[in-house]
């Protein structure tokens, strides 16, 4: 029996495997984005040009979507009060056509990889993004119907990031149900063009072995590429028996009970699926992709200068 289960935004779009040259070669001499402006220390950037931040500690309300999305409120040009999904498992933010078409943006033809599939996108430049103290201008985004591609984000005028998110640190508070951004004390370095290079990994253990996970906010609990981690772990165990799964119906995967499974000082069972892995060169090194909900946790951190992960 093959039953449908809920899929993250990641599994249905870019799940890291776009390289922002894709998106750049998207745009002929003509289109190229507009010089940087000047931010409000005098200094320029490229790529976001202008980004702003905040002081310690200031706060952005947000609501879980779907029960795991996180969801905020944003700005796209003119265009305000727009639903914000914050997704760490995409590696170029998303805006929705609908808006696009409103703002007259210019696009080009662009496409990604998610899993096997490739997706068509257009490609433009975005004059000004903001989400709670972050605002960033002339921001290259690829534009498409968000609901073609996931049913969880229908809704969305605008999917968030890495080449966003990563620009301040910031923690959720899933109590008070708002993030709470933290002054940097560096500037973030110069975007990669190698997707993984701008992502946090987490190490979490499975019945004793060492695996590499990709936090993915955009996925709703834990997911391992079965054939990577056999290989280093051929008794791995489960509780019960698989069954067969169709991931956002289209993924085959198997969903079990993982036993034994480390989440920092959280030892316990865990609900998984396993997926076949991606070929060889795509998310090497990688074991699987994590969500914030295994973690269990009251408040997450995010270190994008450290790349570092914790909670409590």
């Amino acid at each position: 029996m093959k039953l449908r289960t809920p899929s993250g935004l990641s599994s249905l779009f870019l799940l890291l495997l776009l390289s922002r040259q894709t998106v750049a070669a998207a745009f002929p001499p003509s289109a190229t984005p507009a010089p940087p402006q000047a931010c409000g220390t005098g200094q320029t950037r490229t790529n976001c040009d202008r980004v702003t931040r905040s002081a310690e500690g200031s706060e952005l309300p947000f609501r879980l979507s779907d029960g795991y999305l996180l969801t905020v409120e944003g700005q796209i040009g003119t265009q305000t009060n727009l639903r914000f999904i914050l997704d760490t498992g995409a590696t170029i933010s998303i805006v929705d056509s609908r808006i696009a078409d409103k703002l007259k943006l210019q696009l080009h033809p662009a496409e990604s990889l998610s899993f096997d599939r490739k997706l068509a996108w257009q490609a433009t430049i975005v004059p000004e993004v903001q989400f709670g103290q972050v605002k960033a201008g002339n921001v290259p985004m690829l534009v498409g119907r968000l609901g073609e591609y996931s049913a969880f984000a229908k809704k969305a005028d605008a999917i968030i990031g890495m080449d966003l998110l990563r620009r301040i640190n910031f923690s959720i508070d899933n109590d008070s149900k708002r993030i709470i951004f933290h002054a940097r004390q560096q500037e973030p370095s110069s975007l990669s063009g190698e997707p993984l290079s701008d992502c946090i990994i987490l190490e979490a253990q499975v019945q004793g072995h060492p695996v590499r996970l990709l936090v993915d906010t955009g996925f709703p609990g834990l997911l391992l590429y079965e054939d990577r981690v056999r290989t280093r772990l051929p008794a791995l165990r489960t509780a019960g028996t698989p069954i067969s799964v169709n991931v956002g119906g289209q993924l085959q995967a198997k969903q079990a009970t993982l036993p034994d499974v480390v989440f920092g000082a959280r030892n316990g069972d865990v609900s998984v699926l396993f997926v076949t892995a991606p070929a060889p060169d795509a998310l090497s090194g990688i074991d699987g992709i994590v969500g914030l909900a295994p973690l269990k946790a009251r408040r997450v951190h995010f270190d994008f200068a450290a790349k570092r992960l914790s909670w409590e």
